[in-house]
């Protein structure tokens, strides 16, 4: 019984790391170079392949991102592209320094 107990003990704590470690957050993944802002105002992979963490996100964040986005342009009388763009110029300016940014041309830079 104490050995069925110590293995489930032991699967669940394995089980909770994996789930720890799986959670990342943007600021994570782009100091990991994984993601980058785009002249678009939303975030990309800057590999091709991102993995399903990377992935999920970034569809979550470009989706908070869309409704401010919205929200804001119809306050402004702009469209939601206008309005991205406009945030995205701002981001590039702030970004840090060896933050990936992809150019309107699409090609990747480390600022």
């Amino acid at each position: 019984m104490n050995k069925i107990f110590s293995i489930m003990t032991t699967c669940m704590l394995l089980l909770s790391f994996s789930t720890f470690s799986a959670a990342l957050s943007m600021d994570q993944a782009k100091s990991q170079g994984l993601i980058g802002e785009t002249s678009s105002g939303y975030l990309s992979s800057v590999k091709p392949s991102a993995n399903a963490a990377v992935s999920s996100l970034i569809t979550s964040i470009n989706q908070q991102r869309k409704a401010a986005f919205t929200a804001k342009a119809a306050k402004a009388g702009v469209s939601v592209d206008v309005m991205a763009k406009r945030v995205a110029q701002r981001l590039f300016q702030k970004a840090p320094k060896g933050a990936y940014l992809k150019s309107p041309a699409g090609k990747w830079y480390k600022k």
